[in-house]
């Protein structure tokens, strides 16, 4: 065999061992149900068990993580191991309503049984974390408390300051509707638009403590009279219901009957309403202690969140002191409001990716 016929046999060798190694990439769907004190927790860990683990925290209180699956998994889950989690009473996790249980004291201990059984599982010194809305202060949490089992940490349209979130939405609300009162010739919506007013000025002079129906009033119901949308830039985003249902690759994705699907929305009122019926929550405020945070931190938020209130990713990285500007990060997505994950998903996972692999080498 001449030398150039060798050369040319070990460059294919080569390229086989290359494509053969690539093609037994090892890969994870698991379904676990993990046990908690008086429930069991739902988390489903998909992508390469070789790679970080990241643990997904879903917003609410009282959402699910199964769309995220579809949402951020295509961005995500070849690079790392991703455990998307359904908090107490939520999702796929058992039923809960027993409103002592649904507290942020046992939300924390779930999380920190959650996070050092896939530890173990899958033996992973530390864990990658990612929150987002409600799941964003949830993470920063559970950091407070747990930061030497956290490699790097991602807040996505988080809040860490209920009073700054509260009134951001009331003060914008008021000033749409005293613009559109100003300019209106409908003298059929100035009656409409003084109502509104009425009520946005009694709730910001409440003391927050039975907030479930007026957050639920102010995020969903106002905004259509007064030409914007809360949680999206786009409307034409919005995943219903009927969408989920009607898509059956998806539901086959999320392993979900349409009868285990319709439970939800019942099942999110329940801890939601719990939550935001508990003062302590309403007015929760830990942007003063963010200052203890030494885990490499990236702060992600849509340019129209009206929901937390668009400077609060702002508030959270600059509130961040502790940690020098190389281990964080502030990314405000333009064109986008409340769901990046839904209205851009893969500027979202392409951020993300980039920032748990700079601080998992």
């Amino acid at each position: 065999m001449n030398r150039f016929k060798f050369l040319f046999l070990l460059r294919t060798i080569a390229l086989l061992l290359v494509f053969f190694s690539c093609s037994k990439t090892k890969t994870t769907d698991d379904e676990l149900l993990v046990n908690v004190p008086q429930s069991a927790l739902y988390v489903r860990v998909r992508g390469n068990p070789e790679k970080p683990l990241l643990v997904n925290l879903h917003g609410g209180p009282g959402g699910y993580s199964g769309i995220d699956i579809k949402l951020m998994g295509p961005g995500l889950e070849d690079k790392f191991l991703v455990a998307y989690l359904d908090q107490r009473g939520c999702g796929k996790s058992w039923n809960c309503s027993d409103t002592s249980l649904l507290t942020v004291e046992q939300y924390l201990e779930d999380l920190d049984v959650v996070i050092d059984t896939l530890r173990s599982r899958y033996r992973k010194e530390k864990v990658n974390l990612m929150g987002t809305s409600w799941g964003g202060m949830y993470g920063f949490l559970y950091l407070l408390n747990q930061q030497d089992k956290v490699r790097a940490y991602a807040c996505i349209d988080g809040k860490v300051n209920s009073h700054y979130q509260n009134h951001s939405l009331i003060n914008f609300e008021l000033k749409r509707a005293k613009e559109l009162l100003l300019s209106s010739n409908s003298e059929e919506q100035k009656p409409e638009l003084k109502l509104i007013m009425a009520e946005l000025e009694r709730i910001k002079n409440s003391n927050f403590s039975r907030f479930h129906t007026d957050v639920n009033w102010m995020k969903h119901e106002v905004p259509p009279k007064l030409g914007f949308n809360a949680y999206f830039a786009d409307t034409s985003r919005i995943i219903s219901y009927q969408d989920v249902v009607e898509d059956t690759a998806l539901m086959r994705l999320m392993n979900y009957s349409e009868e285990e699907y319709a439970r939800l929305a019942e099942k999110a009122e329940i801890v939601n309403a719990a939550f935001r019926n508990t003062p302590s929550y309403n007015t929760m405020n830990i942007e003063p202690e963010l200052k203890q945070i030494k885990t490499p931190t990236i702060v992600v938020q849509g340019e129209f969140d009206y929901v937390v209130g668009t400077g609060h990713a702002a508030l959270i990285y600059n509130a961040l002191t502790g940690l020098p500007k190389n281990k964080k990060e502030l990314h405000i997505i333009p064109g986008v409001g409340h769901c990046p994950a839904i209205e851009s998903p893969q500027k979202l996972t392409g951020i993300l990716a980039v920032f748990f692999e700079k601080h998992n080498l």
